[in-house]
Formats: C-alpha cells, sequence, structure tokens
C-alpha cells in the first residue's frame, strides 16, 4: 500500500502548501496541548475541534491540526499498538484490484467503506486517507477527494511543523511508528531499516542519499507515554469518539 503514498506526491507538492510558511518548526509543547484540549472555552477543545475534523472543515489550520494530532495520545481509546480489524480488508481489495487504473466503481465504493472504518479507530492514519483521495477520485467525488487530499496536507504538515527531521534534536513527532514510513513514502524516499537511536528517538535512513541528506529523526516517545495494554502486534493507533476521556497517567515531557 505504499505505493499509493509515492502516488499522491505529486499533488501534494503542487498543491501549493507551504509548511515554513503556515508554522515555524518546533516541537509541541505538551503541557499547553493538554489544558488547551480539556478546556471547554478553548478554541481547541478536543470534541468540538475533532467533530470539525470529522466534518471536512477546511477552515482547520496548522495549529488546530497540531493539537488534534498531538493532543490524540491523551485519548483514553488511543492504542498505538492495536490495528483495526478492517485493515486486512484494505490488503485483500489489494491482491483482488493489482491493476489499480480500472478497478470498477462498486469496489471503490468496498474501498471507501473499509477506510472509513479503519478511521473510526484510527483518524490521523496518513496512509488511509491517501487511500480514501484515491477512491474518491475513482468515483468521481471531486469534493470529498479534496477534503481527503487536504486532510493529508495537514497531518504531513503537522507532523513535519515539530522539527526538521535532520538531526537527533531536531526530530519529526510521531504518535505511530507506521506514520513515520507512510511520510517517507509520501517523500518519495527510499528507506532501510529505522534504527532506534535513544529511548525517544528512532533515525529512517536512505537508500539513497538525497545530497547531504542520509536519513530522517522521529521522536516516537508518545506511543510509550502509557503502558501498552499487551505486546505489540502492529504499531497502528486506536481512536472512538466517545465522550474524549482523558488519560491521568503521568508522561515524559519531550520538550
Amino acid at each position: 500500500m505504499k505505493y499509493f503514498a509515492i502516488f499522491f506526491l505529486g499533488l501534494l507538492v503542487t498543491s501549493g502548501f507551504s509548511t515554513r510558511k503556515a508554522f515555524a518548526q518546533q516541537p509541541p509543547n505538551n503541557d499547553s496541548i493538554l489544558l488547551e484540549i480539556t478546556n471547554s472555552s478553548s478554541p481547541y477543545y478536543y470534541p468540538v475541534l475533532m467533530m470539525r475534523y470529522e466534518l471536512g472543515d477546511s477552515t482547520l489550520n496548522l495549529s488546530d491540526y497540531r493539537h488534534l494530532y498531538y493532543g490524540y495520545p491523551w485519548q483514553d481509546t488511543y492504542k498505538p499498538f492495536e490495528t483495526p480489524p478492517a485493515q486486512d480488508k484494505i490488503l485483500e481489495f489489494f491482491a483482488e484490484n493489482p491493476d489499480l487504473d480500472n478497478v470498477p466503481a462498486v469496489r471503490l465504493s468496498e474501498l471507501v467503506g473499509y477506510a472509513n472504518e479503519v478511521l473510526k479507530t484510527e483518524p490521523f492514519n496518513p496512509e488511509t486517507i491517501n487511500l480514501l483521495a484515491f477512491a474518491y477520485s475513482g468515483l468521481g467525488d471531486r469534493e470529498k477527494e479534496k477534503i481527503y487530499y487536504r486532510k493529508l496536507q495537514m497531518i504531513v504538515a503537522a507532523i513535519k511543523s515539530t522539527g526538521t527531521g535532520l538531526k537527533e534534536s531536531s526530530p519529526w513527532c510521531i504518535i505511530s511508528f507506521n506514520h513515520a514510513v507512510d511520510l517517507m513514502g509520501m517523500m518519495n524516499a527510499l528507506y532501510k531499516k529505522p534504527e532506534i537511536v535513544s529511548r525517544s528517538v528512532e533515525y529512517v535512513p536512505l537508500i539513497a542519499p538525497k545530497g547531504k541528506i542520509k536519513g530522517y529523526y522521529f521522536d516516537f516517545s508518545r506511543i510509550y507515554w502509557f503502558r501498552p495494554d499487551k505486546l505489540p502486534e502492529n504499531k497502528n493507533s486506536g481512536w472512538q469518539f466517545n465522550g474524549i476521556p482523558i488519560k491521568s497517567r503521568k508522561y515524559n515531557d519531550v520538550n
């Protein structure tokens, strides 16, 4: 499925969206985000922000997306080591439809259904959002196609706004291990096996360095803020929009 991440690269590049102009690169302020998303009078109050996100609100800006993405680990149903059952259906879809240029509309509609099931538990999964943009494009639904393109752009922008990604001291912060490799795919970067370089940072080396850039650094500390419910099967996140309960366990700020 990494094919799709590469497939949409041109759309991300030609969209005119600029991360640097929209937000200075800096790591998330965890204490500030927690205060904002739990304050019902804040513009970043999580239930309202999530509702706007799910409705495809195009007025959500990069700061909104940073609060959405980095506020998610505090939700009680955040389970980064679980895999949504619908993910297997998506894998089956690709096995049954090798010719992606000629997928019947009925099958694309099935893909939309599977992807939406995944988003119920992984609302910020770049790969799944990518697939929805592809499916809606094939179905001729330009409005939803545009909504998911923007969601994908903004999630990538939120991650990239947290650092340069070029140094261990300035990594890109992620809430799921899969988001690191999804981002690499969207950058059309062929990569080797990730390497753990510290208790909170992994390094993803490139197969073919881009000039002086030999790889990228990712901060995965948020994934381990709370003890996993079980040993990891597949590094994915989970979500259930149901009252937005907040975890009370202490965490280590990465700032």
